[in-house]
Order: structure tokens, then sequence, then C-alpha cells
């Protein structure tokens, strides 16, 4: 991996802070784009740009099969079995408010649980927080070792049968703990926000 050819992908990296490269590390929030992105974003906003799915012009068809194909890449980069299963929000914190917004409070009742862990983003907290002061949900969290990793050995205790859904995020945007979304055996409705990690690497996809 050649990272100055890839620093070079990226317009915004070519300036000095303070007399030195300019470093960001905060792509889990705010992604830097390289000059292919910026250079499709201004073709498309100079020679193509209109509704998708909403006209029968050639613009809006245009328009509409870029995006298409668009929604055809990241399904494949993720690992989704399907196109359709990709929906695109703006943000973490849209996707899994919809999340709790919907699913929750359709399935979740007063006396469900929801297990959480300790190195949570807030956009996959306060949603949860939010509805269980709504809905009487409880919250539980899988504590942290001192090395920064989830502490697994309470994990039987923790799953009792009240627990509906178990949700952690793919990779801490702080600790930068990388946890194991595999093919859960519990029964229980996993939901595993994988977006800090994109970032910097492919997901590792539940099935």
């Amino acid at each position: 991996m050649n990272i100055k050819h890839i620093r070079q992908d990226f317009p915004v990296l070519n300036q000095q802070v303070n007399g030195k490269p300019l470093v960001f590390l905060d792509s889990a929030a705010s992604s830097q784009k390289p000059v292919q992105v910026l250079d499709a974003m201004d073709n498309v906003y100079r020679t193509t740009y209109a509704n998708v799915h909403r006209g029968v012009y050639t613009n809006s068809e245009r328009s509409t099969e870029l995006y298409d194909q668009a929604r055809a890449k990241i399904a494949r980069f993720i690992g989704a079995p399907v196109a359709e299963n990709v929906v695109f929000v703006r943000n973490a914190t849209e996707a899994l408010n919809l999340v709790a917004y919907s699913y929750g409070r359709h399935f979740l009742q007063a006396g469900d649980e929801v297990l959480l862990t300790e190195l949570e983003h807030h956009a996959n907290f306060v949603p949860w927080l939010e509805l269980a002061r709504e809905r009487g949900v409880r919250l539980k969290y899988i504590p942290l070792t001192p090395a920064g990793t989830l502490d697994l050995s309470k994990l039987d205790d923790l799953l009792t049968p009240q627990v509906k859904l178990v949700t952690f995020a793919h990779v801490s945007n702080v600790l930068g703990t990388i946890t194991d979304p595999g093919p859960s055996s519990s029964g229980r409705m996993p939901l595993v926000p994988g977006c800090w990690l994109t970032a910097a690497r492919r997901p590792r996809t539940c099935q």
C-alpha cells in the first residue's frame, strides 16, 4: 500500500497545517472525498443532475441509472445479497433512529431489553435511550476489559429471554476496537452499525 500515492487522491490533504502535512483522523464522522468522487459529483451537477426514479426525461433517466449503479457497487462492497437491501441515509444517526422508531416502536414493549456495549457511539445509544424512556424498554451493556475490548465472560448471563435486540458497532470510533459480528445463534435480532469501519476497510457482513 503506497500511502503517499493514496494521499495524492485527496486534495484536502495537499496542504500544511502548522508547517506539517495535514493528517485527518476524523474519517469515521466525515470521510474526506478523493478526487475521483469530487470529479464524479462535479460532472453530475454540470451535466446530468435531476430527480431519480421520478422523471421520464433524459437527465432523470441518466441520473437514475447512475444512482442505481452506485447502489449496486455499494451492495457488492458490503456483501449485501441484493442491491435492494441498500437504503441511502444521511448518516449513522439517521439510520439508527429509523430502526429505533420503526422496528423498536413496533416490536419492543415494556419489559423487553436491548443489549448494547459500553463502547457505543451516541448514534447507537441515544435512540435506544429515548425508546427506553418512552416505552419502558430496559437497556443493558456488555462491559469492556481494561484493554478496551468487549468482556464476553458475562454474555450468557446478559442474554436473558427478555433481550429482543443485540446491537454493537463493528468498530469503536473512540477506541478503534473491532468487534466480530459473526452469525448469531442467540435468536435475537442483531443490529451492527458498520459505517465507521467502511471508511477503513470492507466490513464483515452478518448473514
